[in-house]
């Protein structure tokens, strides 16, 4: 019966292994995403908080880091999705 091989049988991607390293990878890229977000509010806690001659500066790189960070979690998601 070789010919009812693959019949109604379901193709389960993300069951394997690398399925589970393409979900682990894919959250680790959230929380990073997360992480950078929730660090660009605190500098702008602090800036808001304490003034110092290097505010502007802190902050212009909070929101540097935060725009490539989510640049390349975009990235890296395609990447991952389409590896």
């Amino acid at each position: 019966m070789d010919f009812l091989d693959g019949i109604n049988t379901i193709n389960w991607p993300i069951a394997g292994t690398e399925g589970v390293f393409k979900l682990l990878f894919l959250v680790i890229i959230f929380g990073y995403v997360i992480y950078s977000f929730l660090l660009t509010l605190r500098v702008r806690i602090l800036n808001d908080t304490v003034k110092t001659s290097s505010n502007k500066t802190m902050l212009l790189l909070s929101y540097i880091h935060l725009l490539l960070a989510v640049v390349g979690g975009l990235f890296s998601v395609i990447l991952i999705l389409v590896g």
